[in-house]
């Protein structure tokens, strides 16, 4: 290779790796490797190069050389600092790794070493004069920066005292949001609505903040509500209890604890204390739960009560629910005509059935009943969709089949009382007939016959359609068995 073609040789290694830089920014999966330091001692090389047999430039090629060994220690000081954080970032959790404050103050004073070095070793420049000027330099500087300098050694001592890290959620001055970056004048919080917040690191070292993610990511979420005052408490807990435990958010242990905070004018007010661990999420986990508690409380009948006159217009309010009694009687009488099991029940006991069902109301996603339970009592879909499923051994579900309103579920086990065999789940708001046990013994009690009609009737459905949900389980295709075990259940 010939002396003039070198600085096109170094030319070209100065455009392939800033090509390399601008060509990471843009594909994601090129590693953004740090050579711009490695770009000025190539610049360097090819400048020398260039003014290089020039009578005048041998006191600019000893001063280029020095910055050359400056330039070439600090790219490689960087290199090596990369790939360090590169496998730390790896190897470790987030919160585990030097944010970007700390590390730059770590290459910073490498910086600053290798270049006194390089000094020292490779020019004949007097340190200790260079020090004394620097340092009068830096008492100037640091008199005119001294707010920044603040911030910044404030930022190391946050670090050092692991008060928070990047991904931690803070709250400040009512502003709460998550922790996205420290840097050597700020800490930023990035707020729910995405809405980014600058907080000096200053500001932040000498007032009070809270962290939510410390000491552990485990927090309690505190939920309010009023409740009619002649529900017992006891059936109170157990619904909202049941409601509670179904979200897949909410920690098993320690369990929910319900408790009275007030006697207000016209509500009990209660408490409820959930423990979940993603803080970040709180705030559509009490929504979640407090839109399932709205059906929980309307199937159990217990009322979220508000200020009302109801003294001149009760009259009116009666005609509704009177209207609505009736309505839901006559649509459960005609489903109930429908439903083969129920065919052998003549009009007189179809009528006294359906005057007698209760209606459940059930959100989307809310299981209605599970594989595996105890059960007495069928259901009806009045209105919305379910969906069965099962429950297989590696905790995925699989669709066993869609129902709409019309359907029914769950007869085996108001029949017999055997144990859930599928889980039911609601794919949309959903309103259920419900006939408990405590109902139908009463049409078997006064008409035993019936029983084995029924039976009979359970017995040739089965054959026809197959085992599906409301399966007889361990019970055998026997109908006087199935008659037996009917009777016993309802003690006939």
């Amino acid at each position: 290779m010939t002396s003039s073609a070198i600085p096109w040789h170094i030319l070209m290694y100065i455009f392939l790796l800033f090509g390399y830089m601008l060509a990471a920014k843009k594909i994601r999966w090129l590693p953004e490797i740090p050579f711009g330091l490695f770009i000025c001692y190539f610049a360097l090389i090819f400048f020398e190069t260039i003014i290089s047999g020039y009578e005048w430039s041998a006191e600019w090629i000893r001063y280029i050389k020095i910055w050359e060994y400056v330039f070439i220690s600090w790219g490689v000081a960087h290199g090596i600092f990369w790939v360090v954080m590169k496998i730390l970032t790896r190897v470790k959790d987030e919160k585990d790794v030097p944010p970007k404050i700390t590390r730059d103050f770590i290459l910073f004073i490498t910086f600053v070493i290798l270049f006194l070095l390089v000094l020292r070793v490779k020019s004949d420049i007097n340190l200790a004069s260079l020090l004394t000027t620097s340092a009068v330099i830096t008492v100037v500087i640091g008199l005119a920066v001294q707010a920044t300098l603040n911030n910044f050694f404030s930022g190391l001592i946050i670090q050092a005292e692991r008060l928070f890290s990047v991904g931690d959620w803070l709250e400040f001055e009512g502003k709460e949001g998550r922790v996205v970056g420290i840097s050597w004048k700020s800490t930023q919080l990035l707020t729910r609505d995405q809405v980014l917040v600058y907080i000096p690191n200053s500001t932040l070292a000498s007032t009070t903040f809270t962290n939510f993610s410390r000491p552990t990511r485990t927090k309690i979420a505190r939920i309010f509500i009023g409740l009619e005052y002649g529900v017992p408490y006891n059936k109170v807990k157990q619904v909202i209890t049941a409601v509670v435990d179904q979200h897949p958010q909410v920690l098993k242990r320690p369990r929910v604890v319900v408790r009275i905070v007030e006697y207000g004018d016209f509500a009990i007010k209660y408490e409820i204390r959930l423990w979940h661990n993603n803080y970040a999420h709180e705030p559509q986990l009490k929504s979640d739960i407090y839109q399932q508690l709205w059906y929980a409380l309307r199937r159990n009948n217990i009322r979220i009560p508000f200020p009302i006159r109801d003294v001149f217009h009760g009259h009116i309010e009666r005609e509704y629910h009177k209207q609505e009694s009736l309505s839901v009687q006559s649509d459960a009488k005609m489903m109930m005509q429908a439903i083969p099991i129920l065919s052998p029940l003549s009009d007189e006991e179809l009528t006294d059935l359906s005057s007698n069902v209760d209606i459940d109301l059930y959100g989307a996603g809310e299981l209605i009943v599970q594989e595996g339970e105890d059960g007495d009592s069928m259901y009806i879909i009045r209105s919305g969709t379910c969906e069965a499923i099962k429950i297989m051994e590696n905790g995925r579900t699989k669709l066993l089949s869609t129902m709409r309103p019309g359907d029914f579920f769950g007869e085996i086990s108001l029949l017999t009382g055997e144990k859930r065999s599928a889980t039911i789940r609601t794919t949309e708001d959903t309103a259920l007939i419900v006939i408990r046990k405590s109902i139908f013994s009463k049409i078997i009690i006064a008409n035993p016959v019936i029983s084995e009609q029924i039976a009979q009737v359970v017995l040739k459905r089965r054959q026809n359609e197959g085992a599906a949900i409301g399966d007889l389980g361990a019970m055998d295709q026997n109908p006087k068995k199935l008659i037996e075990t009917i009777k016993l259940f309802f003690g006939v």
